[in-house]
């Protein structure tokens, strides 16, 4: 990959820091489920490194347990920036009492989210491949389009997912499972960290005058 002097992700990261919590702090040795030989182990290791995926508890990260609709609009918020939040009160099965209120609000203010209907977020269902894609795709706002027809399963793509689909696989960024896209099938978190470790690069976490050159896309949480 060519090295460029880049600067493709800036975050406003300081209004989100009342989203991290201890595990933040975690690396990805302990956690006793993690398989550090797996394919995956990397790009977990990454994520949780640089704070985007916690465990679900200090032992515990569940790598092949699926993400919810919720889960991933938090994540989505720490990862690129969070200070708006939208009214989302037409969504009736969003309470203000559950923990992820306000990051709902605050993914749709930011245009990575939509409900499945004007008045259903579905926060705690599992979130589907080709919906998580597009909620990347929505904040990376990159809509270069390609041909899926190399993938058997393309058709299975649904139409309002499409472009964000191609915009994915163009950049290089998805490249599906053995069987495919299998656009309609769960995400498991070590997925998304897959998907989020195609995207990024590198990371810079602390304050400070950097001079050096990255390699493809930059983070910066500071």
């Amino acid at each position: 990959m060519k090295t460029k002097r880049i600067l493709a992700l800036f975050l406003a990261v300081v209004t989100c820091l009342s989203l991290a919590v201890s595990a933040s702090a975690a690396s990805i040795s302990d956690f006793k489920d993690v398989d550090t030989k797996a394919w995956y182990a990397e790009a977990v290791s990454a994520a949780v490194d640089n704070g985007l995926l916690y465990g679900k508890s200090k032992t515990q990260l569940d790598p092949n347990g699926l993400l919810t609709r919720a889960e991933m609009a938090a994540i989505t918020n720490r990862s690129f920036g969070c200070y708006k939040a939208a009214d989302i009160s037409a969504y009736k099965d969003v309470a203000k009492s559950k923990w992820y209120y306000k990051d709902v609000a605050l993914a749709v203010q930011m245009g990575t989210y939509n409900g499945v209907s004007s008045t259903s977020m579905q926060p705690d269902r599992a979130i589907t491949r080709q919906e998580a894609i597009a909620v990347v795709a929505r904040a990376l706002d990159d809509y270069t389009k390609t041909d899926l027809s190399k993938f058997a399963d393309a058709k299975e793509v649904s139409a309002w997912a499409l472009p964000y689909m191609k915009a994915m696989v163009a950049a290089g960024y998805v490249h599906g499972r053995t069987q495919g896209l299998v656009p309609q099938a769960n995400i498991t978190r070590a997925e998304f960290a897959q998907l989020y470790f195609n995207i990024i690069q590198s990371y810079i976490t602390k304050s400070g005058s950097y001079t050096k050159d990255y390699k493809g896309n930059l983070l910066v949480r500071t």
